[in-house]
């Protein structure tokens, strides 16, 4: 009786896991996995030109196993998905858009608007909403998706990872995925970014590497931010986690190196007055990395003298950038209309009629508070020019 209810246990484990399956599997060897694409104009400039970057490997060298490559295939279509159909025609296998990494939009497609393709890449099941996407500054986005990286043999998957990698050491600019891109379209009181990229040399060689940030209105691509400003930017935006911040102490050239630790940022709408008003309040804890001046600045006061000198700078920077994009692009890149919509609903259903007007000429408070927690003195004695 015991051997018979063993037995019964272990096919009610056994069987089921027999049974189990997924609906929708496919061999892999029947399918082309895409790791990135570039979205281009058509040559004629009608419809599209896909360049989908397809993972493959290669058998090695006796010694070692399979390694890992891509390649590149190309398409035309009157539609985006009649271009990706149309890849049939050169790949005997169909593409698979599960493990695509990297989006890459042409400067010319941008200006014309992306909708079309944010539109594809939402309806298609395959695609998921973690893409990164970025927009090219060269004249195609096949330039870009066609140079090699470094270090990774896959250019869509070092693109991600350069991506995901900014924030942790740089924050220059916005990483923004899929999902990200819609609600930033689909919100109230915010405008569009995107991280743009281009092409710059290395010794003999060229490679891709991030180039500050695309600025858009709706779905449409205005310019762009260099990556100084883009800093500036993401400050604004509240998304620092890490990266330097440059100051000149004694010239015009900078001399101090500030690593920043923490950050926060505060942004308050000011709704008494007869027109909103922004107030912006930062509070960034940094260490002092790197000292090239001889001036002696180890001390208390010269400690304070950095920190009044760095939260000058923040501010100054953030307000240039408030003015630049407020009147060359007049687009909500800050978010500020979403702060007041989050803040009084009423009031801003009332002034979003007039919210591109009231933006362009909106008065934003900027106050920065730097603190150095971290100087490094018992490792470093060492005094340029002593």
């Amino acid at each position: 009786m015991k051997r018979q209810r063993k037995v019964l246990i272990f096919l009610s484990i056994f069987i089921p896991i027999l049974m189990t399956g997924c609906a929708n599997y496919r061999e892999l060897e029947t399918l082309a996995v895409v790791t990135g694409t570039a979205f281009d104009k058509g040559s004629d400039g009608t419809g599209y030109h896909l360049t989908f970057e397809i993972l493959g490997q290669s058998g090695g060298d006796g010694t070692q196993g399979p390694t890992v490559k891509s390649q590149l295939i190309e398409s035309d279509g009157n539609t985006i998905f009649d271009a990706v159909r149309n890849a049939l025609k050169r790949s005997d296998k169909k593409l698979y858009y599960g493990d695509c990494k990297t989006v890459i939009i042409s400067n010319e497609l941008a200006h014309e608007g992306i909708a079309p393709v944010l539109d594809w890449l939402n309806r298609d099941s395959e695609p998921r909403i973690t893409i990164n996407l970025f927009i090219s500054k060269e004249k195609t986005a096949k330039e870009v998706i066609e140079q090699k990286s470094l270090n990774d043999p896959i250019t869509s998957y070092a693109l991600s990872n350069i991506d995901k990698n900014n924030p942790k050491f740089l924050s220059k600019t916005a990483s923004v995925q899929l999902y990200q891109a819609n609600n930033m379209l689909g919100d109230e009181g915010i405008s569009l970014i995107l991280p743009a990229l281009d092409i710059a040399n290395n010794q003999n060689d060229k490679i891709t590497e991030l180039g500050g940030t695309a600025v858009f209105k709706k779905d449409k691509l205005l310019g762009y931010l260099g990556s100084d400003e883009s800093k500036y930017l993401v400050f604004i935006k509240n998304q620092v986690t890490s990266g330097l911040l440059i100051i000149n102490m004694e010239s015009a050239s900078p001399d101090i190196s500030l690593e920043i630790i923490d950050s926060k940022t505060k942004v308050t709408p000011i709704l008494t007055g007869k027109l909103p008003e922004m107030k912006i309040e930062i509070k960034t804890q940094v260490a002092l990395s790197e000292m090239q001046t001889s001036a002696d600045l180890d001390t208390e006061s010269g400690i304070k003298k950095i920190e009044e000198k760095a939260s000058a700078t923040i501010e100054a920077n953030i307000k240039q950038l408030i003015t630049k994009v407020q009147r060359e692009y007049d687009s909500d890149i800050f978010g500020f209309g979403s702060a007041i919509y989050k803040n009084d609903s009423d009031y801003w259903k009332k002034i979003k009629p007039q919210w591109d007007s009231l933006f362009q000429s909106l008065n934003i408070e900027v106050s920065a508070e730097m603190e150095i927690i971290n100087t490094g003195l018992l490792k470093s004695k060492t005094k340029v020019g002593g």
